[in-house]
């Protein structure tokens, strides 16, 4: 066997070897997303109780009927689920009401982190197909600036900021920029602890009957929320029209 051959032998082992990986990937993806898809269709009494404030109340009972690590741990999942299956509405309130709103805060955010973390992993080991399969073309266009901008830290930490802002589309598409994990996690995800708080707080003072507190932290939530509603797309605007310029 000459060197040529044995060039032909390696180069179609390494073929063979590539397309049986992308097989892998490939099934590895599909069985993924089914499982995803299957957790949202097994949810859907779950999300359509957390639209109505009977479902809530109903939810609240249930997880008051848990004591102790096993009502901690269901909560924590079902906020993590949120964050992966952007259906399920924020139940951050239903935190501070069964929890008050430090230990609620604090495991409304393990699990948002946890449901940020387990999108980080499959999208940066799937890449864009896993995204696609969960966020929309038009959300897709629209933060694709975020793909090359520079300041790309500084310019997150706006965003997670600003109510009404898809956070949790965005966390689909930032692994596909170049920031670092460290870097998103260490400086970016605490940016979503003000909501949570203030959410967590409504809950406990509701719970608690400190209906002027919970009226104030309401009032508050509405005013960031109308403004953020407002202007957020004249601020993702003016971002792509600081990265056109560049």
């Amino acid at each position: 066997m000459n060197e040529e051959q044995e060039k032909e032998i390696l180069n179609e082992a390494k073929i063979q070897t590539a397309r049986h990986k992308k097989k892998i990937q490939i099934i590895s993806l599909v069985a993924i997303i089914a499982v995803i898809v299957m957790a949202t269709v097994a949810c859907i009494p779950l999300i359509k109780a957390l639209h109505s404030e009977a479902g809530i109340a109903a939810l609240e009972r249930k997880l008051d009927n848990y004591s102790g690590i096993v009502g901690v741990l269901i909560f924590t999942f079902i906020q993590a689920l949120q964050v992966v299956i952007a259906v399920i509405p924020p139940i951050q309130v239903v935190g501070g009401v069964l929890f008050g709103w430090f230990w609620g805060g604090l495991l409304s955010f393990l699990g948002t982190l946890l449901g940020t973390m387990a999108i980080f992993v499959l999208v940066k080991k799937f890449g864009r197909p896993i995204v696609e399969a969960f966020v929309d073309e038009k959300q897709l266009k629209k933060f694709k600036f975020l793909q090359n901008e520079k300041k790309l830290t500084v310019i997150l930490i706006i965003l997670y900021l600003i109510p009404g802002i898809p956070k949790d589309v965005i966390s689909y598409i930032v692994p596909l920029t170049p920031i670092s994990k460290k870097d998103f996690f260490y400086y970016v995800m605490p940016c979503r602890l003000p909501a949570i708080m203030l959410s967590t707080i409504l809950g406990s003072n509701v719970k608690s009957g400190n209906f002027t507190v919970a009226l104030v932290v309401l009032g508050v939530a509405l005013v960031a929320g109308i403004v953020g509603f407002l202007f957020k797309d004249v601020i993702v605007n003016k971002m792509k029209q600081h990265k056109k310029n560049k």
